[in-house]
């Protein structure tokens, strides 16, 4: 692990505690069944989580309002601050990628004093108020159209820039990104991914277990 690192957050299920898009689609949506085959069709790979945002989208009529009020209930893994300074003093590059909403993912950090973290994600359109549409400024940079904000692009950015990239996430659009990934620290459904292709992973539950296994790490390295 030598050289500069650069720490890969996912943010639903990861830094945030729950998926806040899908739990606030699932609020809204008035056709539960409809929605949990469209969902079922994005992770069998039968559409790309573009087309699946989309779809979403369409099927809720919502405001700025219920979305404030929706996030106000939401955490942070409780670790995450502590987590942040520990990268912070040691000069790691930090970013968040995101295939959830930049709405959300701003609030939040805002919300808990981060609000200065990069994160890239795709963006949320307001119109009158009234949730409107979704923009893709990060998709299909590389000839991949799986998901709405190409995560992998991001990873293989930094490593050109000479990073070692350590990627931390929890869900099914970690499972491409994860796997350009030098290190990777992985629970829930990347868990059960990167068992079944036989990546070497790092199995984490919060960022305290991601901060004592990256320090383990700079041990051996600087032993």
């Amino acid at each position: 692990m030598n050289g500069e690192k650069a720490i890969i957050c996912d943010f639903d299920g990861t830094i945030a505690v729950r998926d806040i898009g899908h739990n606030f689609f699932e609020s809204l949506v008035s056709d539960i069944s409809l929605w949990e085959e469209l969902l079922e069709k994005w992770k069998i790979g039968l559409i790309s989580s573009k087309e699946c945002l989309m779809r979403e989208l369409s099927m809720i009529d919502a405001c700025r309002e219920d979305l404030d009020r929706f996030i106000e209930n939401e955490k942070l893994d409780p670790y995450f601050k502590d987590f942040v300074d520990f990268c912070e003093k040691r000069k790691y590059e930090f970013v968040i990628l995101s295939d959830g909403l930049d709405y959300y993912i701003d609030s939040m950090l805002m919300n808990n004093g981060l609000g200065y973290l990069d994160f890239k994600a795709n963006h949320l359109v307001f119109e009158m108020e009234r949730i409107s549409g979704i923009e893709f400024p990060w998709f299909d940079r590389i000839d991949c159209t799986l998901c709405g904000n190409c995560k992998r692009y991001h990873i293989e950015e930094l490593k050109k820039r000479g990073f070692t990239s350590i990627y931390i996430g929890n869900g099914y659009s970690d499972r491409c990104p994860a796997e350009y990934a030098d290190i990777i620290f992985a629970k829930s459904d990347l868990l059960v991914h990167c068992r079944q292709k036989g990546l070497d992973h790092i199995e984490f539950e919060n960022f305290r277990d991601v901060e004592r296994e990256l320090t383990e790490l700079l041990y051996r390295e600087q032993g």
